[in-house]
């Protein structure tokens, strides 16, 4: 009886410990795709397949479960950007410089997710707050482009042009960039404070630079119309033409001109060559239509107002509406 007792518990004890083992192994199992840096591979490849919300989930995980550094701060910000959380993204950008007070692309994130915001809210003081980011970030990597075009944005939204052109300039000084494109973006600035002649110089400088350049052409054209030159401006639009077919721009700009002269019968054959090359773009469906509208042709005119309207202008859902047109 003794030795059959003895028995028992011996099984007993294997079978408890066989129990205990099998536990364990399902535990780690279980757990074992739960670790941080399964977390982290999860959120990296979702981010690769820009499923961001998806790459965000795994983040803050891995976050949970102690994962820690100026990368994964910095990565799991990046996401939170895509996904226009940006006080989120902030927050992590900060704890990344905390460790890596030195690293130019989180001071470019910050600074973008600053001016990100300010976009929504309208907000000097984060256009600024962006610009101070980006400017820690141009000392650190002064040959990276998309830094200056970014503290020209930031200046310029809060009217302080000068300070956009002095960056600009420092663009050009460096000569690492594309000289067309930044005396386009000088020109801007003159124009944003009509100043005309003295933007007009600068997309001047812009075609010198870039002869194949139709928006420069086409902003020439502008600032020429602004100063009553309209032999100038057409000259210009010409020039845009046919140095690049392709760009719908200057073709409504021709059109435009015989537009505001009442030579509707002119403009449409340029509004039909802007939709010929993209019958999908808002603004020639519009001003086709209204062009057709002006010579009494009203079925025309509904026609190209109704494909400006489905390709999202707002003028032209105005202008049905006056003309009694139900869009549903």
């Amino acid at each position: 009886m003794a030795k059959k007792s003895e028995l028992n518990l011996k099984v007993s004890l294997i079978i408890t410990a066989c129990f205990a083992l099998l536990c364990g192994g399902v535990y780690f199992v279980k757990n074992a795709g739960y670790s941080k840096d399964v977390m982290l591979q999860k959120a990296n490849n979702f981010y690769a397949d820009e499923r961001y919300f998806m790459s965000a989930k795994y983040f803050s995980k891995a976050l949970t479960l102690g994962a820690a550094g100026p990368e994964i701060y910095r990565n799991y910000a990046d996401v939170l950007l895509r996904l226009g959380n940006y006080d989120n993204a902030v927050k992590y950008l900060i704890l990344s410089l905390d460790d890596d007070p030195h690293n130019y692309e989180t001071y470019y994130s910050l600074g973008n997710a600053y001016y990100q915001k300010a976009r929504l809210t309208n907000s000097a003081e984060q256009f600024e707050k962006a610009a101070e980011y980006l400017e820690k970030a141009a000392t650190l990597s002064p040959d990276t482009e998309k830094t200056y075009l970014l503290i020209g944005s930031c200046y310029r939204s809060v009217g302080r042009q000068e300070d956009a052109r002095s960056w600009y300039r420092r663009a050009l000084l460096s000569g690492n960039f594309s000289q067309a494109g930044f005396y386009n973006l000088i020109g801007h600035t003159f124009r944003e404070e009509n100043r005309f002649k003295e933007a007009l110089d600068y997309y001047k400088r812009a075609i010198d630079a870039d002869y194949s350049f139709a928006a420069a052409y086409c902003n020439a054209g502008d600032m020429c119309v602004k100063l009553n030159d309209s032999d100038s401006a057409l000259a210009y639009y010409q020039k845009a033409v046919d140095v690049n077919p392709e760009f719908t721009t200057s073709y409504i700009k021709i059109g435009m001109m015989f537009a505001d002269q009442n030579k509707y019968d002119e403009a449409i054959p340029w509004y039909f060559k802007a939709v010929s090359v993209n019958a999908d773009d808002p603004k020639a469906n519009y001003l086709l239509g209204m062009a057709y509208k002006e010579i009494g042709r009203k079925n025309d005119a509904v026609g190209f107002l109704k494909k400006a309207a489905y390709r999202g202008s707002d003028e032209a859902v105005y202008e049905l509406r006056n003309m009694g047109i139900d869009l549903r």
